[in-house]
């Protein structure tokens, strides 16, 4: 019978008396101190002679430095909060302006189950060889894209603001997302050109059988295309309905571009929230000196902008929730 007495066993580390072994060495190297070609002033003359140059070094040298720096000699940072200034930082609002987590899930939810029927829908017409795509313009012809979705009025005014805030792609190199593709009227056919313009007076609506014609890559064109507009107009009604159908034809896992756009997309709407929610709060102001003065109406008003900032709650919420941007979620 084997008894083990356990209490005499130890273990004990002796970390001073040279490295632990855990392993044999691969090459034996003789620790010759006098060895005169090991010198600091000599060359080692051979491979040995190196490692032995190697071990001593190793065996001067601290386990831990530290480095002294001299704050005299940093310099300081030139641009302060370059995101900031870019419009790439979420803004906060009051949580009363934000959406909960119940309307959140539903939304996700609902858009999910589009996304699903669309799909569906669109296999069964394929399947049943009734799928006839409509034509649609060329996805690098940006003026004919917005013709088509909003129509000439629209063009007109994007146009407006991009000279206003001199954004050209011949200005400094610059170019802004979508500005490289836009095509001037007197490039086009004329013929083409007053076809369009006479068909697009009020712009298409983002119909299934529009949306289901329009392949993934002209689909990830368009938004981006949209998402400029939005950005160089500012918001009006007539961009929602289209933003919501073409995210419902976005594929997932994104692109690192598709992720970029839809971030754009996302802090566009936290900004434009944001200003709305003060303006609302500097009327909501305003009004409770005049409501002081008469309280015959106990009725709570309605919100300001609500309908907008709605919108913008809807489109942040798929961005961070379903699309996984998750650091621009509200809640």
């Amino acid at each position: 019978m084997l008894i083990l007495d356990i209490t005499k066993m130890s273990l004990k580390f002796k970390h001073d008396e040279g490295p632990e072994d855990l392993m044999p060495k691969a090459l034996a190297i003789p620790d010759d101190s006098s060895d005169e070609e090991n010198s600091d002033d000599n060359p080692p003359m051979d491979g040995f002679a190196y490692l032995k140059s190697v071990i001593k070094e190793r065996k001067r040298i601290p386990d831990t430095v530290t480095a002294e720096i001299d704050s005299k000699k940093i310099k300081a940072p030139t641009c302060i909060d370059t995101f900031a200034g870019c419009g790439r930082v979420k803004p906060e609002v009051p949580e009363s302006y934000l959406p909960s987590k119940k309307w959140q899930n539903e939304q996700v939810t609902e858009f999910s189950d589009t996304r699903l029927k669309l799909n569906r829908h669109l296999s069964l017409i394929k399947s049943k060889g009734e799928f006839k795509p409509l034509k649609i313009p060329d996805k690098e012809n940006e003026m004919l894209w917005c013709l088509f979705c909003f129509g000439a009025q629209m063009w007109s005014e994007i146009s407006d603001r991009r000279n206003e805030e001199n954004i050209d792609e011949n200005l400094e190199g610059g170019q802004k997302r979508g500005s490289d593709k836009s095509i001037k009227t007197k490039d086009l056919d004329e013929k083409v050109l007053k076809e369009v313009m006479d068909n697009s007076e009020g712009g298409t609506p983002p119909m299934i059988s529009v949306i289901l014609s329009m392949p993934t890559h002209v689909v990830e064109q368009i938004l981006e295309y949209q998402v400029s507009w939005v950005q160089s107009t500012g918001w009006l009604q007539n961009y929602g309905p289209w933003l919501y159908a073409l995210l419902t034809r976005i594929e997932k896992p994104l692109t690192p571009d598709m992720g970029s756009i839809l971030r754009d997309l996302a802090l566009f709407c936290s900004q434009e929230r944001s200003r709305l929610v003060k303006l609302s709060q500097d009327n909501d102001s305003q009004d409770a000196g005049e409501k002081s003065k008469s309280e015959e109406n106990t009725e709570d008003p309605p919100l300001k902008y609500e309908a907008e900032i709605a919108s913008f709650n809807l489109f942040i919420c798929l961005v961070a929730k379903y699309f996984n941007q998750g650091d621009l979620a509200d809640v």
